[in-house]
């Protein structure tokens, strides 16, 4: 799945997570908007979405009219209904992950997982700034980020015990006010360094995107961009 960087939009998080936990070196962890309106864009590969009257149709998880089902099991994609934000499903080949539009909202990092378990050292990734070269203005809780040379914009947010039932699976979560400015469009996602080396040795993640509403979404260079916050 690539976690590539739209021109307006935000999120985080695993693949769809229905078994029990595998160790695996550095695993992601699902981030997501907890407020205001968000959408699912999806790697038509993975997931596909039913509608009333298909057989895998349940009102429950219906959003715009759509059910998202996992396409390997055709179940549903339970993961991807985490946020409580979410209110719709987008077919998207280059860029998965939940989409937003505004720039100050609740952040989750949720440990959505098949079975008990503890991810430690978690570090919040800022990546993919949309224009190449913009520097944005971001803060987790009111603190500014961090920046390593190797993995660009991080912040640590500690470690997370996950031992709360969920239906098929277990979840607990962390909870930030996330607030950014000065750009485009940035990508969260987040992982457990588990090393403590500030790579990412493990699987792919969810990612969240988050474009700024005030600037036009059409191709738009550096120096447009820059004139808009002189003005």
């Amino acid at each position: 799945m690539n976690r590539t960087i739209m021109n307006w939009v935000l999120i985080v998080g695993l693949a769809a997570v229905i078994i029990p936990n595998v160790a695996t070196a550095d695993p992601c962890l699902m981030v997501y908007p907890n407020d205001g309106s968000v959408t699912y864009h999806y790697e038509p590969t993975e997931y596909y979405t039913v509608g009333v009257g298909h057989l895998l149709y349940d009102a429950a998880y219906d959003r715009s009219g759509e059910v998202l089902i996992d396409i390997n099991t055709d179940v549903i994609a339970y993961d991807v209904y985490q946020s409580p934000a979410l209110t719709g499903f987008e077919e998207d080949s280059a860029n998965q992950g939940y989409f937003i539009q505004s720039l100050d909202f609740s952040l989750v990092v949720d440990g959505f997982s098949g079975s008990p378990t503890t991810y430690t050292n978690i570090l919040l990734v800022f990546d993919l700034i949309e224009p190449t070269g913009c520097e944005p203005t971001i803060t987790i809780d009111g603190n500014p980020v961090l920046t390593d040379a190797g993995l660009g914009l991080y912040l640590p947010i500690g470690d997370l015990v996950v031992s709360t039932p969920q239906g098929i699976a277990f979840s607990d979560i962390l909870t930030f006010d996330f607030s950014w400015s000065g750009c485009i469009g940035i990508r969260v996602w987040a992982f457990a360094d588990d090393n403590f080396d500030l790579a990412h040795n493990g699987g792919e993640c969810f990612s969240a995107f988050s474009h700024d509403l005030a600037i036009p979404t059409e191709a738009t260079t550096w120096g447009a961009l820059k004139s808009l916050f002189n003005e």
